[in-house]
């Protein structure tokens, strides 16, 4: 499967390094190499964009239920086994998956991330088909992508700053990252905060072109995540405006 991901990946950024040596002058500081993980990195984001909608609608469902689930709480507080199963029940019956949404995003970036590191460390074979030495692969102060960054604070720790800010944004806007008292949440919340950390460590010493493709990759999906929240906002300001219209109009 991680093959044939890299096999996708590899074709759409050829396409997309042709389309930009054939049409543009290429930088000195930023490769068009760069660029195509760049501009790849944005369409497979867009192609998130169903997965986030539908995480921000399970988090809506998950705040509305809260009320039930405190009443579950208090009402079978003498038999945990028994209050994990109706709050099972009532997630099924409302559609709700605790936390679901957010691992099938994650999910997905981890086999982009996977398939991507087989095409970057072997581009010569999933990209440009043995003719990579007649390719330039730098990035600003990074001289070749397919090696780690130089520097302790370059892409690694942009890596780490841009996924902290997903993952700070999603819990301060989502019901569902705030419900601490939902089975797990705590817990999932605590973890992901740490992630930031661990990547940091973990794109050290792997090629620059995957932290690249991760920074670029959490910029776009905080992007994303944003302007669902704005909408989500607007929306909801006019269904309250019409709430007190209509009050308004039945009292009349």
């Amino acid at each position: 499967m991680l093959n044939f991901i890299a096999q996708l990946l590899g074709s759409l950024m050829k396409f997309i390094y042709d389309s930009l040596v054939n049409n543009f002058a290429e930088p000195s500081n930023i490769s068009f190499y760069a660029i195509s993980i760049i501009l790849m990195t944005i369409l497979v984001s867009l192609i998130t964009i169903p997965m986030t909608m539908n995480q921000q609608k399970q988090a809506a469902k998950s705040g509305e239920i809260q009320p039930k689930i405190e009443e579950i709480k208090k009402k079978y507080a003498y038999d945990p086994q028994i209050m994990q199963q109706k709050m099972q029940q009532l997630y099924k019956e409302e559609g709700v998956g605790p936390g679901l949404s957010s691992c099938l995003v994650m999910i997905f970036q981890l086999l982009i991330l996977l398939s991507l590191y087989r095409v970057i460390q072997s581009p010569d074979k999933y990209i440009f088909a043995g003719s990579m030495h007649q390719v330039k692969d730098n990035f600003l102060w990074v001289p070749t992508l397919s090696k780690a960054d130089p520097l302790f604070y370059g892409l690694p720790l942009l890596t780490s700053i841009s996924q902290l800010a997903v993952q700070v944004f999603t819990m301060k806007t989502s019901p569902q990252s705030q419900a601490q008292n939902t089975p797990g949440m705590g817990s999932m919340n605590n973890m992901l905060m740490i992630m930031p950390i661990i990547y940091y460590f973990v794109f050290r010493n792997l090629p620059a072109g995957l932290p690249l493709y991760w920074t670029t990759s959490s910029l776009a999906r905080l992007i994303i995540l944003g302007g669902q929240y704005i909408i989500g906002l607007s929306k909801r300001d006019k269904e309250e405006e019409n709430e007190k219209i209509n009050s308004k109009n039945s009292k009349n």
